[in-house]
């Protein structure tokens, strides 16, 4: 930490010159003295989170990125269909049909201390490319996509488009097929609107059909042929007569970035809910271990209801639960006394406070950007969160010097849900519903705080230091 002497010095030592707008905002900081480092700190932390986000366009990517993570952290990888062989106090992840990932530390006593469990999940609503991948008409070969989750649809025109996901080719192995993580990683697609000249109403609540109007271009095809596939089929090195079949999302080829006068904002897609998957296991990664038993756990499928082998509704839980208990020696009833002593932090995005779209908030409850996490409450249980975990919330917050937020939906609108009242139901665990601040929720591209990242991996990094539970 510099004295003012010495920042005195550093600001006079640099030569005369024109100074930019960023830098002459430090050092009006610096003249302040304000803590200049922790600002580095807190851009370093959206800096990695907007990495990883570019590089994890669908659940297939971001596991891959998870995994680079906890393999980093020094985690050993288990098979759902082998048998496990278990250590206390070390860090093991498991990844399920590809877009699934857990990982967990056992290092006390489960039926003493419960679990810590920290859950999110990293689908986000677009488009797939359908089994028919493509028609040509008219000269153009336009891709045919399904509409996945709640999208806004007119916020996907006029912007190049990429694609990503997974496809299974031919190979000689007991299943016949192997399967290859995809992503293109330039500008192949775009779906073009009309003209205002052509539809004089498209300002006035304009809605768009996704089977005739939602048409990516992709290629020129005067001859009539379709060419996707074997685009496809050479990307991965392979005939195009050995795909045999694919998941493939579309998504917008154009890197996140900050934004604003400095930089306190994060232009990115996917933050609902890829950032909150990055802060949950960047704080498992971070911890100490503190002699707890922490899970996280990173679900697909919650844009569509989590009803699949890779949602919510799975079986994962319950299954490294069980797991744990008999390798390491606890009965049944040593697993229903955790649970009864575990806490989950449920992290999904929150819905900030629009300035344009006031009334459409809670009055009494303003959400901000870059004010910390949000616990998020509903009187009809769209939302997990109880007086004992919200106290459990704030209790935690405050001994980590964390600012933080409350969230409710206003008493004559609806809101949406989360994987927080499925675990709740389903295991009978007391769940605590937390996210971070955004705007645009649901658009091929959102908005955030560039400092609630930090503050989000910050909570979680307490959250499974911690002992305390709401138990």
């Amino acid at each position: 930490m510099y004295s003012k002497r010495h920042r005195f010095r550093l600001i006079s030592a640099v030569p005369h010159r024109k100074k930019s707008a960023l830098s002459s905002c430090y050092e009006r900081a610096l003249l302040k003295g304000e803590n200049i480092h922790m600002d580095m700190v807190k851009r370093e932390y959206a800096e990695k989170l907007l990495r990883y986000i570019d590089a994890a366009p669908m659940p297939y990517q971001s596991v891959d990125e998870l995994e680079k993570m906890l393999v980093s952290a020094g985690a050993a990888e288990l098979c759902e269909d082998e048998k496990w062989s278990l250590e206390k106090g070390k860090l093991y992840y498991l990844k399920k049909n590809g877009t699934q990932l857990a990982a967990f530390r056992i290092s006390g006593e489960p039926s003493e201390d419960g679990f810590r469990i920290g859950a999110a999940h990293h689908d986000a609503p677009g488009f797939r490319i359908k089994t028919a991948p493509s028609s040509v008409d008219f000269g153009y070969e336009r891709l045919i996509l399904e509409g996945y989750g709640g999208l806004i649809v007119h916020g996907w025109l006029d912007r190049p488009l990429s694609v990503a996901g997974r496809v299974y080719v031919k190979a000689d192995n007991a299943e016949g097929s192997l399967a290859v993580n995809v992503n293109i990683k330039k500008p192949v697609v775009q779906i073009p609107s009309a003209a205002i000249h052509v539809v004089n109403d498209v300002n006035n609540g304009a809605k768009f059909n996704i089977q005739t109007e939602m048409c990516p271009f992709f290629a020129q095809s005067d001859d009539g042929k379709s060419r996707f596939t074997g685009f496809l089929a050479e990307h991965i090195g392979v005939c195009a007569d050995d795909i045999l079949s694919y998941e493939l999302g579309l998504y917008e080829a154009v890197p996140s970035c900050f934004v604003g006068l400095d930089d306190e904002f994060i232009s990115a897609p996917r933050l609902d809910d890829a950032s909150l998957a990055y802060c949950t296991v960047a704080g498992l990664c971070e911890a100490e271990d503190s002699g707890g038993n922490d899970i996280a756990l990173i679900f697909d499928h919650e844009e569509i209801g989590s009803r699949s082998d890779r949602g919510a509704m799975s079986n994962t839980l319950l299954q490294i639960v069980d797991r744990i208990c008999e390798k390491l020696g606890y009965s049944s009833e040593d697993k229903y006394r955790a649970f009864a002593k575990s806490t989950v932090f449920s992290a999904d995005m929150a819905h900030a406070s629009h300035p344009s779209y006031l009334s459409k908030a809670e009055p009494n409850l303003p959400v901000k950007l870059n004010k910390g996490p949000v616990l998020k409450m509903a009187t009809g249980q769209s939302y997990a969160t109880s007086p004992r975990g919200t106290a459990f919330f704030k209790t935690l917050c405050e001994r980590a010097d964390i600012p933080y937020q409350q969230f409710n939906n206003r008493s004559d609108a609806r809101g949406g849900g989360t994987i927080g009242p499925i675990i709740s139901y389903e295991y009978g665990l007391s769940v605590v519903d937390i996210g971070n601040p955004m705007l645009a929720m649901h658009s091929v591209r959102e908005f955030g705080g560039s400092e609630d990242v930090y503050y989000m991996v910050k909570l979680f990094r307490a959250f499974f230091e911690s002992k305390e539970g709401t138990k």
